[in-house]
């Protein structure tokens, strides 16, 4: 008792210990094109030179236009004072710079168009890169490493982090290296006409760089803060989505979204950071430019005074420098991506670069196969998540080839830490683990796997059909080869009489089969190999009596010729065994053969006593009175041993249900649904729900409101900047302290204009980034809330819409492969891209008021003029529309890529074991990299087409140049405008088009923000078929109202993806369970018994007949009143990624300590919680990765349930990972348990359902018999064969 109150004491101070994570260093801009290839750092050089040539040219031809500008106006000038008509020169003169600049412009085409296609090019093929590298190196990772991190944090980092990579070496780079240039030359050019005046507008410059560096350091930081925070909630996301029937079954939607909602609501407070540290860096850049042009016409004005500059110098210096600035406003925005993509680098890139500490290339691999000779020599072990528990205490043992070596004992005493080390998962802290007389250490781990077939506890398969699972580590098999090991593991006959056979798909993790159907493919997928070595860890422990038989024969046979391991709790399977190791505690407490061990009646002894039937008598009846068939029920009887009722697919059990695929009828609805689905895509995309988008931002009106204000002046300040300059031109006209004071007067104008620009640049970039931030964090809220509540059947399906899609979207499509990773991706990815919509809606209002005020402003002024250089502008919108048209084509395949290869990604890393045992790194690294590169070329093909957007609005600005000097100089010879009208028209025009062009670096991240916003809407619009958030439906004020009486009628059900295949089919038969008594459900496995249980808390609804509770139908009560009446233990138990404390006080939100460690006591599992060195607070671990062996989680699972106290308790398997003596401590827990509880049992192992007072046996999804043990043992039917294929045998 002493020993609770320090773990209670404990708890409050002691914080669960995380895993030291590696230190991730920064990693240099530069250093992100390190995985280029030659191909790629050609286009790169091409990008680079041709955005340097382009960011060079405007600078080169400002000082031939200056000169020609300076000429116009002198000639024209002294046209007038000497009446002399003959200006032919002049014309002359500007023909040439017409053409010039026409040519220009041509180039500019050329040089935009290259870089923008080899950036986007080369970014993408980077990325993919990036994402195929990070991904084989994932999968070269020690176990020990991934159990660090969940599958759902790596799978979802692969993809978000590499779009921010993506995003700052593609065509905003190019856009920087223009920019960067553009100020170079322009500086250089400056410097050459006037360095004093030049030298003195630059004092601004120091400034600018450390604000821009100081912006990227912030930006660089927290980025990677949010993306931290976003990795790990794709972990939770991922996690709560493969475990959805836990969290149906308990009623904890609200307890995981608040899980993952407090994790999640750090990153706004530091997307607030970096909003606004990007607002006050570029506003007080924009304010530092201002306040250089103030130096420029003040100090301008005095070289000119005092004689040192002519006003054409000075004009060159301003004209440069002017541009020259302008390219550090260019740049600001895509500094960020910049920032953000080094951040997003560090963690990948640490990913790639790690060494694993198990090397899978080095070590020998000899030419012959193992004699399989194993020999245990002194051998300790920790694992490297509890180095304060020794698991192993000095191990030692042989075994010679061909011979079986047996290890027993109780849950977590170490047996299958043994053969995790055989397959070199871990690496020993001491001893020897010798092969054919070599350490273990010396093999190539690739070829130790191949001599190594494994059968674990928890069989995994994988998202492929049943051929492909059983031959996946021997793909050259055949047909024959496939269906021979199938035999041999007892599966063939219920594959067979699938639809599609050996074609059927398996599902995610390979959920739509049972445990028993999952069970055999995996013993199949082992023998198919022919290895020396076998492994079997608790290989048979999901089968029922008649198929463990059949399957266990086989394995006998498998094993002859071959050295055996065999870990199991059922001891009848291992009575043959050439040697027994009884396990104790991590040391070896006896060892020896059957009849030794039992003669010697210490621990084995007491393990078999323990576990006999108490039905011997009841056996030994039967057996006297029973008569042989006759020759044709003989047939019949062997049929139905060696074939139990899995038969056909209206068999398959599946409470771990996901779709069957390729069923023809499916096939053709699935492809009219697809192209449904492409319709509606296109349609989504193109479509924006305005009002809908306006009313989320309803929460955040302020900034927003902020942002358009800024967005407004910002757009005004860009025409108020064109008047001022037109204006202060006039400069050059006056004299003497007129001069000055001209220069002074328009200095101070510019100064005005950078401290409102700091004021506007700071609301806009500052108001719509936060707002964006904001909403950004909401939908990853509402799209989690709206994910986590829909009904079982929507993850079996994955569709999302409105909730009446119809059967299996997707998943009987192999090739979208839709799973739980793909929810994550999307998870991932949308509210992230969403979060641009913001900031894209500041710029276009810039854009919008820019190009209205200087349209205006230049149409008051000269109206003809401004008309005609109007004529440009369909060019600038051809080349927007262009580029967002085949941008939205682009972002909705790059969409299908991240789905499907993050399905694949997340099915490999959560089954990471059985990746390394079957050597299967290589195909799922080509299967990843297949799925990323398989839109390559139409990828590409868009991004050369889009890239004519931006080409086109640059090449337009140079037209508009040629067309504005040629008209300008006609319109002021025909007097139909003067100097300073065509001045301002020129400029407002010239940068009103700029403005305009700004629309094609706008449009990719808009484009991405539409169709992510429709995507993410579609996710919260979806209506769950099953509502869990549904507060109407009966709820009993008082709790003793509720009895639990049960009643199962005439139901007749299809799981959602499989609508043309019925499950059950009870006809007009019923199942009527009082209340408080206890009901077993037996039978082979997959004829329906767990789709039972899975209808009464309504995972899914029957379409047929009825459930009743207390006489009113299930669908009335209210159904989260009706799931907290319920406790579940499945098969397989499904345990979070918290500590103990936590996944037991899952079952009962409000539970104290005291009543956590009496379950846990009930469970048989609280004196080990108290040996481990964080006791209740240690964290059980991941999908894959767990800390916890197989029978610890179940008896955590147990506890969980029985905290719950509910009325009705369904329990699937509950004991089946449990040793002989865990199990009869549980079984009597549970049964004191089910005292006064209506209790439905699921069991293969008969002995623990003979006290039911009602045991229902099924085949084919039918009720063929139902009674009492004794009642059913009399009719000498399918109950009495099963007990009869269940004789432990151990008396024989």
């Amino acid at each position: 008792m002493s020993k609770e109150k320090k773990i209670k004491k404990d708890s409050k101070d002691k914080s669960s210990k995380s895993s030291k994570k590696e230190t991730e260093e920064t990693v240099p801009y530069t250093k992100l094109f390190k995985y280029a290839n030659g191909t790629e750092k050609l286009m790169i050089f091409i990008g680079v030179l041709c955005s340097v040539l382009q960011g060079c040219i405007m600078p080169l031809i400002l000082g031939e236009i200056t000169n020609v500008f300076v000429s116009l106006v002198v000639n024209l000038t002294l046209k007038k004072i000497t009446g002399i008509q003959d200006h032919k020169d002049i014309f002359h003169d500007l023909y040439k710079q017409m053409i010039f600049l026409l040519i220009v412009g041509i180039v500019s085409f050329i040089t935009t168009y290259l870089y923008n296609a080899f950036f986007n090019v080369s970014a993408y093929r980077q990325a993919t890169k990036i994402r195929s590298l990070a991904f084989q190196s994932i999968l070269k990772q020690e176990i020990a490493w991934h159990e660090q991190t969940s599958p759902g944090e790596l799978s979802s980092r692969i993809v978000s982090d590499a779009i921010f990579i993506e995003d700052g070496m593609g065509v905003k780079l190019g856009t920087v290296l223009q920019s960067f240039s553009q100020i170079i030359a322009c500086y250089a050019f400056a410097f050459k006409n006037g360095w004093k005046l030049t030298l003195e507008m630059s004092a601004v410059l120091p400034f600018i760089l450390a604000v821009a560096g100081i912006m990227s350091y912030f930006l660089s930081k927290y980025s990677k803060k949010c993306q931290d925070i976003y990795a790990e909630m794709g972990g939770v996301a991922q996690e709560a989505f493969t475990q959805i029937r836990t969290i149906a079954s308990f009623g904890n939607e609200d307890k995981e979204y608040k899980r993952y909602v407090d994790k999640l609501e750090p990153s706004r407070k530091y997307g607030v950071i970096k909003a606004h540290s990007a607002g006050i860096s570029i506003g007080i850049i924009m304010a530092l430019i201002y306040s250089s042009y103030y130096i420029a016409f003040s100090q301008g004005a005095k070289f000119i005074f005092r004689g040192e500059m002519n006003a054409g110098d000075v004009l060159k210096v301003f004209m440069n420098v002017i541009l020259g600035t302008n390219g550090i406003t260019n740049s600001g925005n895509n500094m960020n991506a910049i920032g953000e993509a080094t951040g997003a680098a560090s963690k990948l890139f640490s990913i790639i670069e790690r060494k694993p500490k198990i090397d899978n290339n080095k070590g020998i691999t000899p030419e012959k196969p193992s004699e399989g000779v194993i020999e245990f020599k002194d051998v300790h072990f920790r694992y490297p998540s509890r180095q304060d528990v020794e698991v192993l205490k000095g191990i030692s043992f042989s075994c010679q080839p061909g011979k079986t070596i047996a290890l027993v004992g109780a849950s977590g005493s170490g047996k299958s830490t043994i053969i995790q080390l055989l397959e070199r998962f871990y690496v020993k802290e001491s001893g020897q683990i010798l092969i054919d007389g070599k350490e273990i250490e010396e093999y190539n781990i690739h070829w130790l796997h191949k001599q190594i077939g494994l059968v674990s506890q928890e069989p995994n398969l994988f998202a492929a059909t049943i051929a492909e699972n059983i031959s996946i580590a021997y793909p050259e098999a055949t047909q024959e080869q496939i269906e021979e090991a199938a035999k041999l593991a007892n599966a063939h006959d219920f594959i067979s009489k699938l639809p599609n056979g050996y074609q059927t798909h398996t599902g995610e993790r390979g959920l739509q089969l049972s445990g028993g159907q999952k069970q055999r493919i995996c013993i199949a997928r082992a023998l198919m190999t022919n290895p020396k070595i076998l492994l079997l860890d608790e290989a048979t422990s999901a089968l029922d009596n008649q198929s463990e038989k059949v399957v266990q024969k086989a394995l006998d046979a498998a094993s002859d010729g071959r050295t055996t391991i065999v870990i199991a709790h059922r001891l009848t399977t291992v009575k043959n065994a050439d040697c027994i190791i009884v396990m104790n505690k991590g040391s070896i407490a006896e060892f020896g053969t059957h009849e030794e061990l039992m003669t010697k009646k210490k621990v084995y002894y007491n393990l078999v006593k323990n576990q006999e039937m108490n039905i011997m008598n009841e056996l030994e009846d039967a057996k006297e009175n029973y008569n042989p068939p006759s020759s044709e029920e003989e047939g019949q009887t062997m049929i139905n041993i060696n074939s139990p009722e899995e038969v056909n697919l209206t068999t398959k059990n599946l409470t771990r249900n996901s779709s069957i695929s390729t069923i023809n009828s499916q096939r053709i609805t699935n492809n009219v649904d697809n192209k449904n689905k492409k319709k509606k895509s296109t349609t989504t995309n193109t479509h924006m729900n305005w009002s809908r988008f306006f009313q989320y931002n309803k929460s955040v009106w302020f900034s927003n409101i902020i942002g358009m204000i800024g967005s407004i002046f910002n757009g005004i300040t860009q025409t108020a900047y064109a008047l001022i300059f037109a204006n202060a031109m006039n400069m050059f006209t006056k004299q003497n302290d007129n001069l000055l004071e001209v220069g002074q007067k328009w200095g101070l104008m510019f100064i005005a204009l950078g401290i409102l620009s700091f004021v506007s640049f700071y609301a806009q970039v500052g108001g719509f980034s936060s707002a964006g931030e904001f909403l950004s964090l909401t939908f990853r809220k509402l799209m989690y809330n709206s994910l986590i509540r829909q009904e079982v059947g929507f993850f079996d399906t994955s569709d999302i819409g409105d909730g009446s899609e119809q059967s299996a979207g997707g998943i009987v499509d192999d090739s979208k492969n839709i799973n739980t990773g793909t929810l994550t991706a999307k998870l991932a990815t949308e509210a992230s891209l969403v979060q641009g919509l913001n900031i894209s809606i500041g710029y276009i209002l810039e854009v919008f008021f820019g190009v209205i005020c200087g349209v205006g402003v230049a149409l008051y002024f000269s109206w003809k003029l401004t008309l005609c250089l109007l004529l440009l502008s369909p060019l600038i919108f051809l080349g927007m529309y262009i580029q967002t048209k085949s941008l939205q084509k682009k972002e909705e395949e790059l969409r299908r890529v991240y789905e499907s290869s993050s399905s694949i990604a997340c099915d490999a890393i959560t089954s990471i074991k059985t990746v390394y045992a079957l050597n299967l790194e290589d195909r799922f690294n080509n299967l990843y990299q297949c799925k990323l590169t398989e839109p390559r070329k139409s990828m590409e093909r868009k991004m050369f087409l889009s890239s004519t957007g931006p080409a086109l609005s640059s090449t337009v600005n140079f037209i508009t140049y040629a067309l504005g000097f040629y008209l300008g100089a006609i319109f002021i010879d025909k007097g139909l405008a003067t100097f300073d009208d065509l001045v301002k028209v020129l400029m407002a025009v010239i940068l009103t088009a700029s403005i305009a062009g700004r629309g094609s670096a706008i449009a990719p991240n808009y484009t991405r923000a539409i169709g992510a916003f429709n995507h993410v809407i579609a996710i919260i619009d979806r209506k769950p078929k099953i509502n869990s958030r549904d507060t109407n439906g009966i709820i009993n004020e008082n709790p003793e109202d509720f009895k639990g009486s049960i009643k199962f009628d005439g139901l007749r059900f299809r799981y959602p993806s499989r609508p043309n295949i019925v499950v059950l089919r009870m006809g007009n038969d019923s199942i009527d369970i009082p209340a408080g008594k206890m009901c077993a459900i037996v039978g082979g496995s997959g004829c329906g018994k767990s789709t039972i249980l899975g209808l009464l808390p309504r995972w899914y609804d029957a379409y047929r007949g009825t459930i009743t509770v207390d006489g009113v139908e299930n669908k009335l009560y209210n159904i989260k009143y009706l799931r907290e009446q319920i406790g579940f233990v499945s098969q397989e138990p499904s345990l979070f990624n918290i500590t103990i404390k936590e996944n037991i006080r899952y079952g009962k939100e409000d539970a104290t300590d005291e009543e956590i460690y009496e379950a846990a006591k009930k469970a048989n599992i609280h004196e080990f919680i108290l040996s481990l060195p964080e006791g209740y607070n240690t964290v059980v671990g991941g999908i894959g990765t767990s800390k916890m062996s197989g029978g610890q989680k179940q008896r955590i699972a147990i506890a969980r349930a029985i905290i719950r106290n509910p009325k009705i308790l369904l329990l699937d398997e509950a004991t089946s990972a449990l040793d002989a003596e865990s199990e009869i401590k549980v079984q009597k827990a549970l049964e004191d348990a089910s005292v006064g509880r209506t209790t439905i049992t699921i069991a293969h192992r008969l002995s623990t359902v003979k006290n039911a007072d009602l045991i229902v046996v099924m085949k084919n999804g039918r009720i063929i018999e139902k009674g009492t043990h004794e009642e059913l043992m009399n009719l000498k039917k399918e109950y009495y064969e099963m007990v009869l294929a269940g004789d432990d045998g151990f008396s024989n």
